[in-house]
């Protein structure tokens, strides 16, 4: 899977699914597939049941294929259940604690916020949105960028997203501490997905 950039709510057509929280994603004004033949059902058969949930997972945390699979690799090799690591390890992901942390609406503009540098990791300006923060870790925003990421905050207000509890945000400040790695049940998404699906698409 290449890096999409063409309309989201697309993406979510597509599947079925919500793969952000915000109103456009949640009830789109189209139900169908997009496409001439998108009022038709697809045909379900076990790869393509296996293929979407892999999807639904890839466009939810803006990752793409080469790295799912990397992935799969670590958490068949963690102590935890794969399915559990798995998806701890993507919750990880600097982007995606960005958004958990109500500083950007969407995965990919938590993607550009750390891109364009607007934050610091224990006290050190990153860009990379792949980087896995780890129990201890420090996230703050760059003063000058502080501006922006309020007005961020302010507008997902209405959405009613709240930070995990391994998490602390301090929202006054921009400043945040991994206190502890999530547990497999408190990971919200707005979806449900069967990892059993995608680990066996990955293994198979």
């Amino acid at each position: 899977m290449s890096n999409y950039t063409g309309p989201k709510v697309r993406l979510s057509r597509k599947l079925g699914v919500p793969i952000a929280e915000t109103p456009k994603h949640v009830n789109p004004r189209k139900q169908t597939r997009p496409g001439q033949h998108g009022f038709k059902r697809s045909r379900a058969t076990l790869y393509g049941t296996q293929l979407k949930e892999k999807q639904k997972i890839a466009y939810y945390y803006n990752v793409q294929n080469k790295q799912l699979r990397q992935y799969m690799k670590l958490a068949e090799q963690s102590r935890l259940t794969t399915d559990v690591a798995f998806q701890q390890i993507l919750e990880t992901r600097l982007d995606n604690v960005i958004r958990r942390l109500r500083w950007a609406r969407t995965i990919w503009q938590a993607r550009q916020v750390v891109g364009h540098g607007h934050v610091k990791l224990n006290g050190r300006r990153v860009d990379l949105p792949s980087i896995r923060v780890k129990v201890g870790d420090v996230i703050e925003i760059k003063e000058r960028s502080k501006k922006y990421i309020t007005e961020v905050i302010e507008s997902t207000a209405s959405m009613g997203f709240a930070v995990p509890d391994w998490l602390t945000a301090d929202d006054k400040n921009l400043k945040a501490t991994v206190i502890r790695l999530p547990e497999h049940d408190e990971v919200r998404l707005p979806f449900e997905v069967d990892f059993t699906n995608i680990i066996e698409f990955y293994t198979r």
